[in-house]
């Protein structure tokens, strides 16, 4: 099982949510912890940059993998028609 490390920008942003929301988000990224590879997660490997994004109803994670040392790193947690702005 990977670890899941939060960036303080992702970590904020979740507690500002409403529980309902909050609890998909935190239900999925549990199960990305568990399996990492799991083909019913919405993954998908980012272009242009390093990462990779799992879809969570209408919000996107973006996270790292280390494999290595078993940890995913949440970087940010957006709406969909925000996270991909700079």
């Amino acid at each position: 099982m990977y670890e899941l490390k939060y960036r303080r920008q992702a970590r904020n942003y979740l507690a500002h949510l409403p529980l309902k929301i909050k609890s998909a988000i935190v239900g999925n990224l549990h199960q990305l912890a568990a399996n990492p590879d799991n083909a019913s997660l919405n993954i998908d490997v980012l272009k242009g940059r390093e990462g990779f994004r799992l879809r969570a109803g209408q919000y996107r994670v973006i996270y790292t993998r280390q494999d290595d040392r078993l940890i995913i790193e949440i970087i940010k947690i957006r709406p969909r028609g925000d996270i991909y702005k700079r």
